[in-house]
């Protein structure tokens, strides 16, 4: 069925329409899980800021991400996402980055993933820890996310969160409990 070039273009509209093409959309998902915090931070850069942030993932110009450039790539961007337990700033341990292909991240069309682990004491009763993510190599969108991975007999219930403004700090309070 051949469908008239205004439905076509419609629909392509559409798509777009559902990245912002001038800035970055990051995305932290963290996982509380006995003894440590997971995170996976989504990199989507819009097609209009992509060859701009690229830059600096694609040091020698060309036009591969290469697995050790994409480590350092990741740590640039972890260096700059800090995590608060108890008071006190705890490391990111890389665990992988994916990377796809530049030309698809050049055109807004994919997303770059970087996990890594953070090492934390489980301790029943009241808990705090707080997220922030400063990296903006372009206009950023940030939003951060909680998610509660029981195991090992330990369990985990979030009493309260609050996110900044911006989207780039999140506060969270659990209890943690073992049964």
């Amino acid at each position: 069925m051949k469908r008239p070039v205004w439905v076509v273009l419609a629909l392509l509209s559409g798509w777009a329409g559902a990245h912002p093409v001038d800035e970055v959309v990051q995305g932290a998902y963290l996982t509380l899980t006995p003894g440590k915090v997971l995170l996976e931070l989504d990199l989507t850069p819009g097609s209009q800021v992509a060859g701009t942030m690229l830059k600096t993932l694609d040091t020698n110009g060309d036009g591969k991400a290469s697995g050790a450039e994409a480590r350092a790539y990741a740590a640039k961007v972890l260096s700059q996402s800090t995590l608060i337990l108890g008071g006190v700033a705890v490391p990111w341990i890389l665990d992988t980055v994916t990377v796809p292909p530049l030309a698809i991240l050049k055109i807004g069309g994919d997303t770059i993933k970087i996990y890594a682990t953070a090492r934390r004491p489980d301790v029943a009763g009241g808990q705090t820890f707080s997220y922030q993510n400063r990296y903006q190599p372009v206009k950023s969108q940030w939003i951060a996310n909680i998610f509660l991975q029981p195991a090992g007999g330990w369990q985990y219930q979030v009493t309260g969160q609050q996110h900044s403004n911006d989207g780039q700090q999140l506060t969270v309070k659990y209890t943690a409990s073992r049964s």
